[in-house]
């Protein structure tokens, strides 16, 4: 699995899976992926700016208890679906986003976060 710059952005990266993770939130809805694509670019947009000093606000989140890697969330705190994004930092506060998922109960969560180790860990050997 390789990593690949996401265009329009100086640091911020995406697993070639992320894709396929987004498309799976939104299924055949197009029209609302797209919306909360744009929401989301907004938010990258603020990430690649101010690196891990993002923490400070409600959308982003260090996910507490992953240390090897040490992983963080974007969230949509008033999102209908609630979708959540999962990203690592890498050199130079370089962001690889992982995963994607609906966030509908807290094993959700334990599920993305299990995904995006064995992500991660499958990308060590190109970051």
């Amino acid at each position: 699995m390789e990593i690949q710059k996401l265009t329009g952005f100086s640091r911020i990266y995406q697993a070639e899976c992320f894709p396929d993770e987004l498309s799976k939130i939104f299924g055949k809805n197009s029209g609302e992926m797209k919306r909360y694509i744009k929401w989301l670019y907004v938010w990258l947009s603020v990430l690649d700016n101010d690196g891990i000093n993002v923490l400070n606000l409600e959308q982003f989140e260090y996910l507490k208890g992953t240390i090897n890697p040490k992983l963080y969330a974007i969230r949509h705190p008033r999102s209908k679906i609630n979708e959540r994004y999962i990203y690592v930092y890498i050199e130079n506060e370089n962001v690889v986003l992982l995963t994607a998922f609906k966030e509908k109960n807290k094993s959700d969560y334990k599920s993305a976060i299990a995904r995006a180790e064995s992500i991660f860990k499958e990308l060590e050997s190109d970051i």
